[in-house]
């Protein structure tokens, strides 16, 4: 049975984990103290024994016992100064080796001396000391190195054989008798270390266990401890006396109470005292906090939300009840998000810029007007402004200048409305303002009056004056509509109307206005459909040197002939078309279709197409150029754009660059109506205009009025000095067209060289001028 305990043991022995089997080898070299006393021990019995008798060889045994003894004593040094370098199984194996050769070689030495002792003395005290030593020191072998217990049952069968097998061998009984007792003995002490083996095993196993789940604890509650004190949110949790159990540091944070002397087992009402000492619940008393917060506490519900103060912060507080009484309490900083929210609702209602009502806040203010305004005395009125000159400003002094602008025109038109009036900005430069107390018509045109004069008076902003002026369309309820839509409609026409007419002025919604909103509707709609349609066609009217007479220039002049309104002026689609971006279509047809007709004309007559400043918006107005003439394979230099001084007005650098463009392209600019808008001599030195042409109305007063000779001279001496061709229009007559020649002007448009023709006529009359048949119109 003890053969199966051991072949046990071995088979368990090899599937030990490393750290097992490392205190088990640890703990063989632990009792320094022991291995000392051990070898000393059994040296002097020995030496006794030996110097007793006077025999050499116990000597000599008992000299080794003592250097074996001192050799393990200093392994065990050794092994405790370096045995954190000795964690690696193979060098563990290696110390276990050294421990198990020392030990051997003391128990074999120590069972020597026994045989000594018995068989070659007769004194019984000599032999019982021997003995007895042997007995003590196998004794003490099972408590010491139990853990492995090969090597201890190798130390017990080298130090107790030997001495067994003497006293067996002794002639006296009673040694015989000792013997077989030792036998008996060495049984039992393998069976003992054996069991204290197991003992040993199953402690460290056990401890072992327990050291994993501590760590495993404590490696959860370092973790726990960082989540907690990492959370956005402060924690506490008061148990069910409302006490104070745990809490993070955010939560000492939020309530600044990082200072205070805060415990475990704290009442709420002492929390609160300090609560109270850091700032938090101004005006109010401890007594009172603390009943309001233990009566939000036992209140049904999870989660419910209370917003405190604490110091300028806003901190919403949730509660949740826990199973066996108490509660935990979450604080979180929500002071950026009341502030956004306050933000956010402000920016629904409010313009970012300047800070005046928007569309939604407009919205909501006239329709609760208007649900009641059939049971007042006084009515509504809607003031529409627009800025007149404003793109302009924005354009040439830049966008940051033209906010600067709006907030400054919002300031102004704070200062003449009323106490009940409202102010919108609808976007852009378009306002609104709200007239509340109108009891009359009068009422409303005195507020247009104020607001086109304050907004007329010059602006000072950054070095620079400005001046707008601004255009007003008044809507009235419940006369012109009853909703906010139909109201914004109606003002809308009337500004329009006040726009048409010049600007800096206001006009009232009339009926005709909307008549003629809808006729400019139904007339856009036909613009459109003839686009799709090509109901356009194209006329030419020739351009004349005055001193040869021969054709330079063909001028391209569209035409629609509608199939029930008939032929539409220019004079009236050309304006919608540029007010509904119709021009950018119509524009880019009449270039193409003017490049391809003159593609076929005589190589020194060009055509002149004009363009609208609409097109000069658009970015690509170059590239159209570029592929009118690639489509057509007319040179650049036969191309002539001609624009007004309406675009002029615009003067930016988008303008210029276009210009630029155009001209590196080899295409000629010509300005156009020279003298009918806001001339400036600035144009002609800034822009790259190669042709000036003087309008028709001073052309056509040469012969009776002085002051148009005189324009027409200045503009022609004009135009010589700057190294420009100077053209006339409407040239009628022979007196005309000599008195701008004598004048100095070098071209000639007008009937008198010819009306606006189709293009085979256009070519009949210039194939004719080649032969010197063209005769004048």
């Amino acid at each position: 049975m003890l053969v199966t305990k051991l072949l046990q043991t071995r088979r368990t022995d090899a599937e030990l984990p490393g750290e097992v089997r490392a205190a088990l080898v640890e703990s063989l070299f632990a009792p320094i103290s022991s291995l000392t006393i051990g070898a000393v021990n059994c040296s002097i019995i020995g030496m006794a024994v030996a110097l007793s008798v006077n025999n050499r060889a116990i000597m000599a045994c008992s000299a080794a016992i003592f250097a074996v003894g001192m050799l393990r004593v200093a392994s065990a040094f050794f092994y405790r100064r370096y045995k954190k370098a000795a964690e690696q199984p193979t060098i563990i194996k290696r110390w276990e080796h050294i421990y198990e050769a020392g030990a051997w070689g003391f128990s074999g030495l120590l069972g020597f001396l026994c045989w000594l002792t018995l068989m070659q003395t007769t004194n019984a005290a000599l032999q019982m000391a021997v003995i007895t030593t042997a007995t003590g020191y196998a004794a003490a072998i099972a408590g010491r190195n139990a853990g492995r217990p090969f090597i201890a049952v190798g130390q017990f069968t080298l130090v107790m054989l030997p001495m067994v097998i003497a006293l067996l061998l002794y002639p006296a009984w009673i040694h015989k008798v000792l013997g077989f007792v030792g036998l008996l003995f060495i049984y039992g002490m393998i069976d003992i270390t054996l069991s204290i083996r197991d003992i040993v095993i199953q402690a460290l196993t056990i401890t072992r266990k327990e050291a994993a789940l501590a760590a495993r604890f404590e490696e959860q509650a370092r973790r726990f401890d960082i989540a907690l004190n990492n959370m956005s949110h402060g924690l506490c949790m008061l148990d069910e006396q409302d006490r104070l159990q745990v809490w993070n540091e955010r939560f000492l944070e939020l309530l600044n109470l990082q200072s205070a002397p805060i415990r475990v087992g704290m009442r709420i009402s002492q929390l609160v005292r300090h609560s109270m000492r850091a700032g938090n619940h101004k005006a109010k008393r401890a007594k009172d906090v603390v009943s309001d917060l233990l009566a939000t506490l036992k209140n049904d519900g999870f989660d419910q939300l209370q917003m405190i103060g604490a110091g300028d912060r806003t901190l919403a507080v949730s509660r949740r009840s826990m199973a066996r009484g108490g509660y935990v309490i979450i604080l979180e900083d929500v002071t950026e998000r009341e502030r956004a929210q306050e933000r956010i609702t402000h920016l629904a209602k409010f313009d970012v810029l300047t800070g005046l009502a928007n569309r939604t806040q407009f919205h909501e203010r006239i329709n609760a007007l208007l649900a009641s305004v059939h049971d007042r005395d006084n009515h509504l009125a809607i003031h529409l402004i627009d800025l007149d000159r404003f793109k302009t400003i924005n354009d040439t002094l830049g966008h940051p200048l033209g906010d600067k602008l709006l907030k400054a025109v919002a300031g102004r038109l704070s200062t003449v409305i009323g106490p009940g009036d409202m102010i919108t900005r609808f976007g852009g430069d378009e306002f609104i303002v709200l007239q509340t107390k109108t009891e009359r018509p009068q009422d409303a045109k005195w507020l247009a009056r104020r607001l086109v004069q304050k907004l007329s008076d010059p602006f000072e902003i950054d070095g620079h004056r400005i001046d707008i002026g601004a255009s007003v369309g008044i809507a009235m309820a419940p006369i012109d509509g009853a909703n906010a839509d139909e109201l914004l409609k109606k003002a809308d026409m009337a500004l329009y109307a006040a726009k048409t007419g010049g600007g800096g002025d206001h006009r009232f919604f009339a009926l005709e206005m909307e008549e003629a909103a809808q006729a400019r509707r139904a007339l856009e709609l036909d613009l459109r459909e003839a686009l799709t349609k090509e109901q356009f066609t194209l006329h030419f009217q020739p351009l004349v040197d005055l001193r040869t007479g021969r054709v330079t220039t063909c001028e391209a002049l569209v035409r629609w002939h509608h199939p029930i309104r008939g032929n539409v002026p220019p004079s009236v689609f050309i304006p919608v078309a540029e007010e509904t971006g119709l021009i950018i279509a119509l524009g880019e047809w009449v270039l193409n279709r003017a490049c391809v007709e003159a593609a076929r004309w005589p190589k020194n007559v060009k055509v002149a197409v004009n363009l609208s400043p609409v097109q000069f918006r658009e970015r690509g107005l170059a590239l159209q150029v570029v592929a009118a003439l690639a489509k057509s394979s007319l040179p650049a230099q036969r191309l002539e754009l001609e624009v007004t001084e309406r675009l002029l007005l615009e003067d930016n650098e988008g303008t210029l660059a276009a210009m630029e463009q155009l001209k590196n392209l080899g295409v000629s600019i010509s300005l156009d109506d020279f003298g009918t808008g806001y001339s400036s001599l600035n144009y002609l030195r800034k822009y790259p205009f190669h042709k000036i042409k003087i309008d028709q109305s001073f052309t056509r007063h040469l012969g009776t009025e002085s002051d148009t000779h005189a324009i027409v001279a200045a503009v022609a001496s004009l135009g010589a000095g700057l190294d420009k061709i100077v053209v006339a229009e409407g040239i009628e007559t022979e007196e005309q067209m000599k008195l701008v020649a004598s004048l100095g002007c070098n071209e000639g448009q007008g009937y008198l060289f010819g009306r606006p023709m189709s293009g085979e006529d256009m070519r009949a009359h210039l194939e004719a001028a080649n032969t010197g048949k063209a005769l004048v119109a």
